[in-house]
């Protein structure tokens, strides 16, 4: 009888240590352009684990300052708008991001697993000398042609709500035309440095 209640509480004590605890915030992401005059950025996250505890929304911090709370699972300032101003760059310098889960009523906070790395307010290039994205045509349907004169690594699609729906490698035609209508934003990245357009679906 013994045996089988120590096995019962250790039984109990796993099933409690696996659900009750505090899961973080899985694949922390972090972008961040500069389209004269201004400073872009998405900062995004996917669910924790599932937990007994009740999830109630996520602190982001910039090194170990609060920035906000939030229940959102992005933070972005975008062309086409945001949640967030340009100010959670423009902070002291360069920081470091961290993403925390907040669980139920007396806000007790995950760890976190994953962190990203801001290089603090990107400062404008003279537009006379700053390479040029081009994408043609705009407005599209379908496929698209990507114009710059630098060698490219990777193009990543990213829609409004500043989530990464594709990701293609070295490719000058991208086709969106199993996409929804809408405006996205094109993000080129080359050994010369990354770069930002919008593109509207139709």
């Amino acid at each position: 009888m013994k045996k089988l209640t120590l096995t019962i509480i250790i039984g109990m004590t796993v099933i409690l240590q696996s659900f009750g605890q505090l899961n973080p915030i899985n694949n922390l992401e972090w972008n961040h352009w500069y389209i004269c005059p201004n400073n872009y950025f998405i900062l995004s996250w996917d669910f924790p684990d599932p937990s007994l505890d009740t999830l109630i929304g996520y602190n982001i911090y910039r090194d170990t300052e609060l920035y906000r709370f939030q229940t959102e699972t992005s933070l972005y300032h975008t062309e086409a708008g945001g949640n967030c101003g340009v100010d959670f760059v423009a902070f002291s310098g360069d920081f470091w991001i961290h993403v925390t889960a907040v669980y139920n009523s007396t806000y007790l906070e995950s760890n976190y697993i994953d962190s990203a790395y801001c290089y603090g307010f990107y400062i404008g290039i003279d537009e006379r000398i700053q390479p040029k994205l081009k994408l043609f045509p705009n407005p599209a349907t379908g496929i698209i042609k990507v114009d710059i004169q630098k060698n490219i690594k990777r193009i990543l699609i990213i829609n409004q709500s500043g989530i990464i729906v594709q990701e293609n490698k070295e490719k000058i035609e991208i086709d969106l035309s199993n996409f929804p209508k809408g405006i996205y934003f094109i993000k080129v990245i080359t050994e010369q440095g990354e770069f930002v357009e919008k593109i509207i679906l139709e």
